[in-house]
């Protein structure tokens, strides 16, 4: 599967729905970023940090004291001997892992999927029709087969078809 790539967010808000939510709306005084006043521009612009100071935003995780950091970070004990005072704080979203948090005003971009055949249509059903006679230790009846499943004996002649 292909990686996720990042790529840079043009709008004037950034995405923080993984974050966080919005009880209301962003009073925006333009939607353009070219062509209007550098007043207007700046008021409509907002960064990360600065959605995240309005006091009508409210994050979904947020960590209670020191103990909340220390736990969500990605240093182990059991494997780390002699770690540094600062791998106790090394968060994963720092280190390139994928969590809830947003470091830059990036938007994920997917590969296209990839569809099998050239088509959309999707296969299913059962793969593989497994016989009742290969099923040894049952009950089974005294004409039950015993050779392998598809092949047949003929009487006369005694050569092996496949039918």
């Amino acid at each position: 599967m292909a990686e996720i790539k990042q790529v840079r967010n043009k709008k004037l808000l950034p995405d923080l729905r993984k974050e966080g939510e919005l009880k209301k709306d962003i009073v925006l005084s333009t939607t353009e970023k070219h062509g209007v006043s550098t007043g207007s521009r700046l008021f409509s612009h907002h960064t990360l940090a600065s959605v995240r100071k309005l006091s009508f935003y409210h994050p979904f995780f947020l960590p209670d004291d020191n103990l909340d950091v220390i736990l969500t970070s990605t240093y182990n004990h059991s494997t780390e001997r002699f770690a540094d005072k600062e791998d106790l704080y090394l968060q994963p979203e720092t280190i390139g892992c994928e969590t809830w948090r947003r470091l830059r005003n990036t938007n994920d971009k997917r590969p296209p999927s990839r569809v099998p055949m050239g088509h959309p249509m999707k296969r299913g059903g059962i793969t593989e029709r497994k016989s009742p006679f290969s099923v040894k230790l049952m009950n089974s009846g005294v004409h039950s087969s015993q050779t392998n499943p598809g092949y047949s004996r003929q009487p006369a002649g005694g050569a092996i078809f496949f039918y």
